[in-house]
């Protein structure tokens, strides 16, 4: 028995050290391409540098990849805060209260992660020029917060469904109003999966793509991902500085990712076991 457990365990090592090694090896690609010269490159993309190229970063951020970072972290922010702000109430509105057609509500809430982005792109293209909203950052917002509230109900449901009654009642009795309760009590206790739901809609909102294709032209509103590809164009070829744009472009997501990594998985399972 000793010796089949060990084999499984050299197993699964192994195979999780082979998802790691092509998860990782294309983010080392690049980071080691992008503190090349052009020709370094050319000659061989999978060799180290001869010389660090610090300035090819330098290069990328004033090509533009400043202001698409601007307009990223704008977009981000208020997609991510507007989805935790509607998601949250609603999932605290469908666990908490009683009241007709609940489960009708929650099945057209799950059915709405069926529903792909692609496929609404006429009609929100037609209702955004409309709205005059077109080529503005609000074309991009919009669409993202609706798309990803099904999505982050779903992952908030569980946690808020398994909240504690006990906890509720004790707030109710010390004179805890409803819209206190939710802020002051259900949500710090609902934490990891609030985090995760947030990184996981930022990890969306930073790299989407989709609707700043086709609901933004002009450069000024440009974000990261719709930035880089018209940068990339621009520069021909200049691989190396686009490299650094796209380094550029991962770094905040990791640092996010690193600094909140261990509400994450407890996020994720979050309400999935009754004790």
């Amino acid at each position: 028995m000793k010796i089949k457990r060990k084999l499984q365990q050299i197993i699964v090592y192994t195979v999780l050290s082979l998802f790691s090694v092509a998860v990782l090896y294309p983010l080392f690609w690049i980071g080691i391409n992008s503190l090349k010269t052009n020709n370094e490159f050319y000659k061989n993309t999978f060799s180290l540098p001869g010389s660090l190229k610090w300035n090819n970063y330098v290069a990328a951020w004033k090509e533009g990849v400043g202001a698409y970072y601007l307009n990223s972290i704008l977009v981000t922010g208020i997609s991510v805060i507007a989805i935790l702000l509607v998601s949250t109430m609603t999932a605290y509105l469908i666990t908490r209260f009683e009241f007709k057609c609940k489960k009708i509500i929650i099945a057209f809430l799950i059915g709405g992660m069926f529903v792909s982005p692609q496929t609404a792109i006429i009609p929100l293209y037609n209702l955004l020029h409309g709205m005059r909203l077109y080529n503005t950052y609000f074309s991009m917002i919009i669409p993202i917060v609706a798309f990803r509230l099904s999505f982050s109900f779903f992952m908030l449901y569980p946690a808020f469904k398994e909240f504690p009654k006990e906890l509720e009642e004790a707030a109710e009795l010390d004179g805890c109003g409803k819209l206190r309760f939710y802020w002051s009590v259900l949500i710090p206790v609902c934490k990891p999966a609030v985090i995760a739901v947030a990184l996981l809609n930022l990890v969306y909102a930073w790299n989407e793509f989709t609707f700043s294709i086709n609901f933004v032209s002009d450069e000024y509103f440009y974000t990261i991902p719709i930035g880089i590809m018209s940068f990339s164009q621009a520069l021909y070829t200049n691989w190396v500085v686009l490299l650094a744009g796209i380094v550029l472009s991962i770094i905040p997501v990791l640092i996010v990712f690193i600094a909140f990594q261990k509400y994450f998985v407890t996020g994720l399972t979050a309400g999935s076991v009754k004790e």
